[in-house]
């Protein structure tokens, strides 16, 4: 029997490990974290305040319950460092810094996205916090006790996400972006300018049009020094200008890629021992950074590693962004597809934005307000 190793424990690593066992239960499957291997839902960190959840009641599993389910060896606090493709071993550090080497029969890449960097001067820059993952997630609820001004860097889907369950929970919080309207890279500027009017009426400040330069500290608050040369100031700083896939261990193995780690539609490298999925690997051109996507990652590749022919389809899934001030769906018109947005009905914040190509095929679309409600029948048009 091959074994089976998979690094990565966030939700592309455990779904997958979840769905092969269903198929096979007997093949050694080792599964290897730099983490606890605490399994949650990655999406529940910008609502939890608003759920009134500590990072604690975001877990659904630990990793030693997790063992017993899976019947798998999951070893955590352990880095991966290095892929020796041609011998089919991984090298990895354990918690004491001791170096260890494992074997596999076919690997799988579940080791998700790290955040781009700033960039900041300022003798603040490296107090800076970032969210991607529950580890963060601890440390950045810390930092916020007994806080209240927060400044979040960054307008795409989870700066928003953020500033709206902070505000929720009594916080005031500013963005700062160099977009001129929220939302900016997936939706039109009517509905970014919607979510605007409505964090404004709950009291979020928004920067737009300028870049954060400098982050200083004065007492107990930070200085953020705009590219207008604005200051804005605020107890706690978070980094919300996005995530790109991990290629540094595919690199290491001389793995093809290129925005993310290349695969087939099978979910396959460049090298036929190796498998990636999840927010690190880029599917027939496509990176999968959200749920539905990657769920259908998982399906297909769990069929994979038993012996199956298997191709992964994406089907048109909505991006839900989680806005409840004005709720927002968005289904984003595909890479390079030439047409234009057309503004279909427009009250208040409820708003239906359609993306027709240059043969008048709709091809994508935005909702806000009430008009979330027609998701479902747009994407029947799309599919008819």
């Amino acid at each position: 029997m091959q074994h089976i190793v998979i690094i990565g424990t966030g939700l592309a690593g455990y779904l997958l490990a979840k769905e092969f066992r269903k198929y096979d239960m007997s093949t050694p499957l080792t599964l290897i974290t730099k983490s606890d291997g605490c399994f949650y839902s990655k999406p529940l960190l910008s609502t939890a305040l608003t759920q009134q959840k500590t990072p604690n009641q975001l877990i659904i599993a630990d990793a030693m319950t997790l063992r017993e389910q899976l019947n798998a060896t999951i070893l955590t606090k352990s880095d991966v460092f290095h892929i020796d493709a041609d011998n089919k071993k991984i090298f990895f550090r354990d918690e004491m810094r001791c170096e260890h080497t494992l074997c596999y029969g076919k690997l799988v890449l579940a080791n998700g996205a790290h955040k781009i960097n700033t960039f900041l001067a300022g003798d603040a820059a490296d107090d800076v916090l970032f969210v991607n993952q529950l580890e963060d997630y601890r440390v950045f609820r810390e930092k916020l006790l007994k806080k209240n001004n927060i400044a979040i860097l960054g307008t795409g889907l989870i700066g928003c996400e953020f500033a709206n369950d902070l505000v929720n929970a009594g916080y005031t919080v500013k963005l700062i972006s160099p977009d001129r309207y929220l939302l900016s890279t997936c939706v039109p500027e009517i509905i970014g300018l919607a979510l605007e009017k409505e964090f404004h009426r709950l009291g979020v400040q928004f920067y737009g049009s300028v870049l954060p330069t400098k982050i200083n500290q004065k007492d107990a608050y930070f200085e953020v020094i705009l590219s207008d040369k604005r200051m804005v100031t605020a107890e706690l700083v978070l980094s919300a200008i996005g995530i790109k896939p991990d290629l540094t261990l595919a690199k290491t193995a001389n793995l093809k890629i290129n925005n993310g780690i290349v695969v087939n539609a099978s979910l396959q490298t460049s090298n036929p021992a190796i498998f990636a999925l999840g927010e690190c690997a880029e599917v027939s051109g496509q990176l999968t950074m959200h749920v539905a996507p990657i769920l259908k990652c998982v399906h297909a590749l769990a069929k994979v590693l038993v012996g199956r022919e298997q191709c992964v389809y994406f089907e048109t899934t909505p991006v839900v962004i989680k806005t409840p001030a004005c709720p927002v769906v968005v289904v984003a018109p595909p890479k390079n597809c030439i047409g234009e947005w057309k503004i279909i009905a427009s009250e208040s914040i409820n708003i239906q934005s359609l993306f027709y190509d240059d043969s008048n095929r709709l091809r994508g679309f935005a909702l806000s307000g009430d008009a979330i409600k027609e998701k479902n029948r747009l994407i029947k048009l799309m599919m008819g």
